[in-house]
C-alpha cells in the first residue's frame, strides 16, 4: 500500500487493523470495515488492490464506488422510510416528507453485476503508472513496439549492438536528465525502453536548439551518431523530435539533476 499514490498512512493502518481482526470477504467488506472514503477506494481499485475479489479493475472500481457511496450515505437517508420526523421538507412537524406515492429505494440491495471489458496490457500498465508510478505488467513501450518497428525505430538492445560511428534514430522514455556544472553545458540523458537503456550526450549547442523538447518531453525521439568505447555505448545527439505513433505511451516521471 506504500506504493499507492495519495493513500494516507492512517487509511492503510485501518485496513491492516481490520484485516488482522478477520479476513476480508469482499470489496464492500473492505470499504465498510476500514471506513474507506471514495478517494481511497478509487485509488485501491485502480491500482489492482482488490484483484482477489474482482480481477477486472473496471468492475472493482464500479463495485468500490458503489460501496463507498453507500457508506457515505449511511445515516443520511432517513427520509426513505415511513417513520415520522420532528421536521420535514414541507416545514410541517411530524409529517413525513414523502407522499404515499413516492417510490422507496433500497440502496443496500444487490444489483446485477455490470459487465466490463478487461483491461488490455496497455491499459493495465497505464493504470499502474497512474496510481503507483511502476508496473509489474510490463514496460510502457512494450505494447507499442510493433508500431515503433513500423517506424523503423530500434529498441535499446539493437542500439547497443550497432557499431561505433553508426547514425541512427531512437525513441524512448526519458528517465534521467543531468546537466553537471563542470560539464561546460553538456546535458546527459538516459532513455529507456523494454530492452534497456540508451545514454544520450547532448552538446550545449544542440541543447539550446531543442531546449524545450529535451526538458519537457517524456517520450522523446533522438537522431545521432553512436560512440562505442570499451563496450560502453553513447548516442551523440544531433536533433530531437516527438515520435509520431498512433498510441502514445503513459507518462512517466524522470529524475532531473542540474
Amino acid at each position: 500500500m506504500r506504493y499507492v499514490k495519495g493513500l494516507p498512512e492512517a487509511t492503510a493502518r485501518r485496513i491492516l487493523d481490520a484485516r488482522a481482526e478477520r479476513a476480508f470477504t469482499s470489496i464492500d467488506d473492505v470499504v465498510r470495515r476500514a471506513k474507506l472514503d471514495d478517494g481511497a477506494t478509487v485509488r485501491l481499485a485502480t491500482s489492482g488492490a482488490f484483484a482477489s475479489f474482482e480481477k477486472n479493475r473496471r468492475g472493482a472500481l464500479w463495485e468500490g464506488k458503489r460501496s463507498s457511496a453507500l457508506r457515505a450515505k449511511e445515516g443520511t437517508l432517513s427520509c426513505f422510510s415511513d417513520k415520522r420526523y420532528p421536521g420535514s421538507l414541507s416545514g410541517k412537524r411530524g409529517v413525513s416528507p414523502l407522499s404515499p406515492s413516492t417510490p422507496r429505494f433500497d440502496l443496500d440491495s444487490r444489483e446485477a453485476p455490470a459487465a466490463f471489458t478487461d483491461l488490455d496490457v496497455y491499459d493495465s500498465i497505464g493504470w499502474d503508472y497512474a496510481t503507483m508510478n511502476l508496473s509489474a505488467a510490463g514496460h510502457p513501450l512494450e505494447p507499442l513496439r510493433a508500431a515503433m518497428r513500423a517506424k523503423r525505430l530500434p529498441d535499446a538492445g539493437e542500439v547497443r549492438a550497432m557499431p561505433d560511428g553508426r547514425s541512427t534514430h531512437y525513441a524512448g522514455l526519458v528517465i534521467c536528465r543531468q546537466r553537471p556544472g563542470t560539464a561546460s553545458g553538456v546535458v546527459f540523458l538516459t532513455l529507456e525502453d523494454e530492452a534497456g537503456f540508451v545514454n544520450v550526450v547532448v552538446w550545449a549547442k544542440v541543447y539550446e536548439q531543442f531546449r524545450v523538447l529535451v526538458k519537457t518531453a517524456s517520450f522523446l525521439g533522438v537522431t545521432g551518431r553512436l560512440q562505442v568505447e570499451d563496450g560502453v555505448t553513447h548516442l551523440i545527439a544531433d536533433s530531437f523530435w516527438r515520435p509520431k505513433i498512433e498510441t502514445s505511451p503513459v507518462e512517466v516521471g524522470s529524475r532531473d539533476f542540474h
